[in-house]
């Protein structure tokens, strides 16, 4: 007898005990809420759930929340413990919570998988409170600013949580305007009067990378609605409830919107380092005179609107009589512009070391306007400093550099303060130094008939090598070419008119050229020589020679085999 009234009372404490998985509501609008409960009868304990799956369709906005409710029923209690949880959905559409599992009071359960239908909630005249990301343009280039504006646009009296600006995938972000309270003004809207305030303001600078979307902002606001007869949900806050209206909890979302990427023009110039916008450069330095091991500053200012610190000045080479070190960077920005402007240094203290004239190079870099939709170089010009001789005792003490410093330190820490060992010869060995030094004393006799021998007959062909090889050492000097193109055809060119010529030196220009190349040339070559050489000088110093940048090493080569074959 007790073996069945024990086997009872298991089965009934399994029978009694039951889950149950519902939701409030199964047909909402985007800016709704729906609450799911998770509900056990006859337990010891609450349900754990695994809510990973509801996360696909639905964001948690609160929860777990526990409730228990006991009750005395003909003299036996029953007990219910619920777990509730607010969810919102991410989009509209038929919508699934999954099948949910867990555990309660050590055994399982799963439940049934339970569908809503979210409509889409239209930001038009009809909504009473919604959130927009306003963008001033959907297709951009890679480095292009793209200003966002969240707004949010209400004819009721409304109250907002703190709410997370989203991350933007695909982008570089600059904040532009972050509310401490919000400013309504009043806007009219497809005929319908509206209060509008800015929720933020960024600038975004579009990135490689697969995705380029504004993504949607969620706000979750208190709304207070003219009071209908029906029942109150217990999620709403009474205490914002009054006679005439009461107060629901909406999640307003923006929309999400896609960023289409435009190409830049082809050919790019050789150097473009990602600038985008519109930009000029200047260069400065702090005094007109140094003195030899007296440093100075070298100013390097960069003034415009657009992906401002997104990209890198092209890599200087300062002359071997100057020690430059790394420079400083700042950046001051415009606080009063949308567009992100301003200007950004860079200085650099450089530190001759031998007097005379050195000339600081310009510094180029070419940026693509997105208004203008072409390529744009700008540039410095270069800086002439005479270095004065410095004080004799700063010559002897300070004439090393940086570099050599390091390496006498080096060397210093092999020398080794310990007496050195010495090895005593045997009797064996001291006839071999003898024979060394019988076999040296040969080849010293030697050598320099056979050095004459060999030195006079490399003097002797030395210029008809020089000649033959004048092509093949232009040519060299294109394939090696990593700078800019317009530079490394003029010296090609000037190179292989010095071999070709025998001439003392490649200090050439274009006139000098065409007297020298006249009796050799035809007309029309020379008039196609003197023209590339002028394109190389406006490339080199002019911004005009974008157009010709792509072709220029070609034609070079193609000229250059030409004269080749008329000399």
């Amino acid at each position: 007898m007790i073996r069945i009234l024990g086997t009872v009372l298991w089965l009934s404490c399994v029978v009694g005990q039951s889950v149950q998985i519902s939701v409030d509501r199964n047909r909402i609008t985007q800016d709704d809420l729906i609450t799911l409960s998770v509900e056990v009868s006859g337990s010891k304990s609450f349900a754990s759930v695994n809510m990973d799956p509801v996360k696909k369709d639905f964001v948690v906005v609160s929860g777990p929340g526990q409730q228990t409710n006991v009750q005395w029923i003909n003299g036996s209690m029953t007990s219910t413990r619920t777990l509730t949880w607010t969810l919102s959905p991410n989009r509209e559409g038929t919508l699934t919570i999954p099948a949910l599992t867990g555990t309660v009071d050590g055994k399982t359960f799963r439940g049934k998988p339970i569908q809503i239908l979210v409509k889409k909630t239209s930001n038009s005249q009809g909504n009473e409170v919604f959130v927009v990301a306003e963008i001033d343009k959907d297709k951009a280039y890679l480095g292009e600013q793209i200003t966002v504006t969240y707004k949010l646009y209400k004819r009721v009296n409304i109250s907002i949580e703190p709410f997370q600006i989203p991350e933007f995938q695909g982008f570089w972000v600059e904040n532009l305007f972050s509310p401490q309270r919000l400013q309504y003004r009043t806007v009219n809207l497809k005929g319908v009067k509206y209060q509008v305030a800015t929720l933020g303001q960024m600038a975004l600078f579009p990135i490689p990378s697969d995705k380029h979307a504004i993504p949607s902002l969620r706000v979750k606001a208190q709304v207070e609605l003219k009071k209908k007869k029906r029942r109150r949900d217990p999620f709403f806050d009474p205490f914002f409830d009054s006679f005439f209206s009461e107060t629901t909890t909406k999640i307003l979302v923006s929309e999400e919107q896609t960023i289409s990427i435009l190409p830049f023009p082809e050919p790019r110039p050789f150097d473009f380092n990602g600038a985008v916008g519109s930009f000029n450069i200047i260069s400065n330095t702090d005094r007109d005179t140094a003195k030899v091991n007296e440093g100075f500053t070298f100013t390097i200012s960069m003034k415009g609107s657009g992906n401002l610190g997104l990209f890198s000045l092209p890599e200087i080479k300062f002359p071997d009589q100057l020690e430059a070190f790394t420079p400083t960077e700042n950046f001051n920005k415009d606080v009063f512009r949308d567009a992100v402007t301003g200007t950004q240094t860079w200085e650099y203290i450089l530190i001759p070391r031998v007097a005379g004239t050195i000339t600081i190079p310009r510094i180029q870099m070419s940026y693509f306007d997105p208004n203008e939709k072409k390529w744009i170089r700008t540039q410095t010009n270069p800086i002439d400093i005479p270095i004065l001789p410095g004080e004799k005792s700063a010559v002897a003490s300070s004439g090393l550099t940086k570099k050599e410093v390091e390496l006498i330190g080096q060397d210093i820490r092999f020398i080794h303060a310990s007496s050195s060992i010495f090895t005593k010869i045997g009797k064996n060995e001291w006839p071999r130094s003898v024979l060394f030094f019988y076999l040296a004393s040969i080849a010293i006799f030697i050598f320099p008939v056979l050095l004459s021998q060999v030195t006079g007959y490399r003097l002797a062909t030395e210029e008809s090598r020089q000649i033959r090889g004048a092509l093949r050492t232009a040519l060299r000097e294109l394939r090696k070419s990593n700078g800019d193109p317009f530079e490394s055809a003029s010296r090609a060119i000037y190179s292989y008119l010095k071999n070709k010529l025998l001439l003392p030196t490649q200090n050439l220009d274009p006139a000098r050229v065409e007297v020298l190349m006249e009796p050799h040339l035809s007309e029309d070559k020379m008039k196609e020589l003197t023209g590339l050489l002028k394109d190389c000088d406006a490339g080199r110093f002019a911004p005009e020679g974008l157009e010709r940048e792509p072709k220029i090493l070609a034609d070079t080569t193609a000229l250059l085999k030409e004269m080749d074959r008329q000399l």
